[in-house]
């Protein structure tokens, strides 16, 4: 049965331990021999690393050459320059250093007192201490109280002994860094290294030592957690977690917490459960303190789901329930604006979202609905599609709508199933911007629909626009109903619209309304008296009435 850890998205077997079968009962004491030494601040050693002046220098090297633009380098000796490889190797450094930085801080709030570590100590622990396979399986509350108690020791020296056949254990310890040899007593030799753990279980019961501990080599360093302090800690976890079950098996595992000292903040949150489970509980009553499951569900399903569907069909199933609807709708609309790459290119989960519309549109969810579509033109990324046809007159597989006489791009309104250009990811409501670097966003539909045709290898960049593509739909419908096209009073674009020198030569200008006399053209054209009348309507005028006045008012031009 798959369990998931929510702080790590790891898939997990139930209850099941890192710790090797015989290693239960053994445990490194640090007072049983002199070899293990604990460190004080003053005898580890440790030292800051601190940047070195390259990256500065190079930042003074950028800045001087993007100021000095084309430099004459004549006369000046030729040198070698930095490569590739060598700054490769720079940013390796750098990387390393970081590396050294962060353990150095590691090691620092590892040998204070444990009294005397702060909040910030702790976050620097759990920082690195979550990496370790021995604090995996540990939820975050456990692993925070371990930090808090534990104690940082050092072994200097290679083939030192540090446990010895039945020795009486008290401490729990994992390796931070170097590596251990375990000797049993039927001559069996087995090795630890960095992250494991060894030491006594979680019990008060007095344990001993089953063989012989010694370092492999110099510097083994280890943090050790008290017996008591040990049990304490998982024996208050054990009580303040609670069990799902059905059936006699477990389901999901949640965790008690309080987040504020007052008790007004405190509930259950989720921390293991069965894929299934974890599904059922999106819709579940959220908890005070658990607030952003549906988020981390949607974050991390992926380690233990094979296919989003399995999310996707149960979501369309509640969302027929009226009091799961609202729910529903939230995870979605969520889902869409966090991880639209899941949708993206997989057919199945491009249905899941057209039908998930339809039953907007059923539940008359505008609201709604809008959002989605708006999440959807948002978060939508361009997408690169090539078609190749026998000839020109093959057929395209899909067919399009739009065009800039709309005032809109190009759209494709249908493509055929099991077709190339079903195949290659076109879909419905993509919005069309380039074909073989030809613009589309703002082309005549039947200058598209020429290029389209007369091309036999179609490069398509495309983009998902559900939401202006269904105001396409709504406007052609409103033609149909109306009889007429749709005249966009304005253009979309600033480039479309006309400014003074591309004015037609048989266009009237309005001029103050006080004055009756008008300038004219040579020429009268019959569409003079709807250019007018358009131009009448809008917000603004073309020509400030009060500065041409004097030209136009009474004697033209």
């Amino acid at each position: 049965m798959a369990f998931l850890v929510r702080c790590y998205a790891n898939c997990l077997q139930p209850w099941s331990s890192k710790l090797p079968a015989d290693l239960n009962k053994m445990h490194l004491t640090d007072h049983a021999h002199q070899q293990v030494t604990h460190m004080a601040p003053s005898q580890s050693g440790c030292s800051i690393t601190s940047d070195s002046g390259s990256s500065s220098l190079s930042d003074i090297y950028q800045a001087t050459e993007s100021e000095s633009g084309d430099v004459d380098l004549t006369g000046l000796p030729e040198t070698v320059v930095d490569s590739e490889e060598e700054e490769e190797e720079d940013e390796d450094i750098e990387r390393a250093s970081d590396t050294l930085m962060s353990r150095d801080l590691v090691r620092e709030c590892l040998e204070k007192d444990p009294a005397d570590r702060n909040d910030d100590d702790i976050e620097q622990l759990l920082e690195f201490m979550h990496q370790l396979p021995a604090f995996v399986n540990m939820t975050m509350s456990v692993r925070r109280d371990l930090c808090s108690v534990m104690v940082f020791e050092v072994v200097e020296q290679a083939g030192t002994v540090i446990l010895q056949n039945k020795q009486e254990l008290d401490l729990w310890y994992v390796i931070l860094n170097g590596a251990i040899e375990i000797s049993h007593p039927e001559g069996r030799v087995e090795s630890l290294c960095m992250g494991n753990s060894f030491g006594i279980s979680p019990s008060l019961e007095k344990q001993y030592m089953n063989g012989e501990i010694r370092t492999k080599g110099d510097d083994c360093q280890f943090v050790c957690i008290a017996q008591e302090d040990y049990w304490r800690i998982l024996n208050h976890v054990e009580k303040n977690t609670h069990k799902v079950e059905e059936e006699g098996e477990i389901v999901m595992v949640k965790e008690h917490r309080e987040l504020d000292r007052s008790g007004t903040r405190k509930g259950h949150i989720v921390i293991k459960g069965t894929p299934e489970r974890l599904i059922m509980h999106l819709v579940e009553e959220p908890s005070v303190v658990d607030p952003t499951y549906i988020e981390d569900f949607l974050l991390t399903y992926r380690t233990f789901l094979s296919s989003p569907m399995e999310v996707g069909k149960k979501l369309l199933e509640w969302f027929q329930v009226d009091s799961l609807r609202d729910t529903v709708t939230r995870i979605v609309l969520l889902w869409v604006n966090n991880h639209f790459n899941d949708f993206e290119g997989d057919p199945a989960m491009t249905q899941f979202l057209e039908d998930f519309e339809k039953h907007l549109e059923t539940a008359k969810m505008k609201g709604h609905l809008r959002l989605l579509n708006i999440a959807c033109a948002a978060k939508a990324k361009w997408r690169q599609i090539t078609l190749q046809k026998a000839t020109r007159e093959s057929p395209l597989y899909f067919s399009i709508k739009g065009g800039s006489e709309r005032g809109f791009g190009i759209f494709v309104e249908s493509v055929e199933e099991g077709s190339k250009a079903a195949d290659v990811g076109l879909k419905r409501g993509d919005q069309i911007m380039e074909v073989n670097g030809q613009n589309f966003e703002n082309i005549s539909f039947n200058k598209a629909v020429d290029i389209l045709r007369n091309n036999t290898h179609l490069s398509i960049t495309v983009k998902t626009n559900i939401f202006v593509f269904k105001e396409l739909l709504s406007r052609i419908m409103h033609e149909k109903k109306n009889g007429g096209p749709h005249i966009p009073k304005i253009q979309e674009k600033k480039g479309n619209r006309f400014s003074i020198p591309d004015l037609p030569g048989d266009m009237e200008f309005p001029t103050d309304h006080k004055s009756t006399r008008k300038m004219k053209a040579n020429t009268v054209s019959g569409g003079r008296n709807k250019i007018r009348k358009m131009l009448e309507k809008t917000r603004f005028s073309i020509l400030p009435p009060k500065p041409f006045r004097g030209l136009f008012g009474d004697g033209g031009i």
